[in-house]
């Protein structure tokens, strides 16, 4: 029985003796990720009777004038860079409801990931205006860059049982330094919740349009590199849209415009845009 207890005893200051302790921070120089137009919503493009539900399908594709990354803005502890761009073609399906007010309007669609809004407003004869909120999915691809530290203490020469869970108690016996680069991408689930307004005048078969909206990031995941933090303050991004329309008939209409994009950073983007639209009017129910 003597013999256990001084082999435990034994294994016990040995642990104590081979402690170590690794601690991990990271140091991020710059972060760079794609900061893409908002997705479009608006009102229906053209006069809708009250009482009316009309189903609404379009396709737009964008055509790039400037595309660049903007200046790098700081962040809390780095520099953050908005890579200014787009994808091409964005699609989507809305239903509108109107009654004898204002009517609503439910959008789903996919720009590279997929987005869903509510559109609210006013459509008279000679005009139509309102707002909407959006959500738009975002897989974003974060370029990091920066340095990670690390500092692994070993502890030896303690007899005191503190030291199992206590490392103050034990003799500091060494320490080692290093640190690594750090340059790699990460993909992370982002949320882009916004907001905007939006305006039409309708000249017979021609209609203007004009859209603002703006945008603010959220991330849903951590990082792989489980020391690497990212802000939760992330600069707007503002999308505004003008466009001239033409309704071929109430159900068809195509549409040119142009698209900028700005916000809480130095730079901008443009882009060209044409868009087709299909509208199929619910037949009312007869009273």
């Amino acid at each position: 029985m003597s013999r256990l207890l001084c082999l435990a005893l034994a294994l016990l200051l040995a642990s104590c003796a081979s402690l170590e302790e690794t601690r991990r921070h990271a140091e991020l120089d710059t972060v760079k990720t794609k900061a893409t137009p908002a997705p479009e919503f608006r009102g229906a493009g053209t006069y809708v009777e009250n009482g009316s539900v009309v189903l609404e399908g379009h396709v737009a594709y964008r055509n790039e004038l400037n595309a660049e990354p903007a200046k790098e803005k700081k962040q809390d502890d780095y520099k953050l860079v908005y890579d200014l761009g787009n994808t091409p073609v964005e699609g989507a399906f809305s239903v509108l409801f109107k009654g004898e007010g204002p009517f609503i309007k439910i959008t789903a669609g996919a720009d590279y990931f997929p987005f869903v809004g509510l559109v609210f407003g006013a459509n008279t004869k000679r005009f139509e205006a309102g707002g909407f909120i959006f959500d738009h999915f975002w897989d974003r691809t974060y370029r990091i860059k920066g340095t990670l530290y690390e500092e692994t203490s070993y502890y030896s020469g303690s007899s005191d049982f503190n030291c199992l869970w206590d490392n103050e108690s034990c003799t500091l016996d060494s320490v080692d330094k290093s640190q690594k680069d750090l340059d790699y991408e990460e993909y992370l689930m982002t949320h882009h919740y916004g907001l905007g307004v939006f305006a039409s005048v309708f000249l017979g078969d021609f209609v203007l349009e004009y859209s603002g909206s703006f945008y603010t990031v959220k991330i849903t995941e951590d990082p792989e590199v489980e020391e690497v933090k990212l802000s939760d303050k992330w600069p707007l991004v503002t999308t505004q849209r003008f466009s001239l329309g033409y309704n071929i008939t109430p159900s068809y209409s195509l549409r040119l415009g142009g698209i900028h994009v700005a916000g809480d950073f130095d730079g901008t983007y443009w882009a060209l845009s044409a868009d087709f639209t299909y509208r199929f009017f619910l037949p009312k129910k007869k009273k």
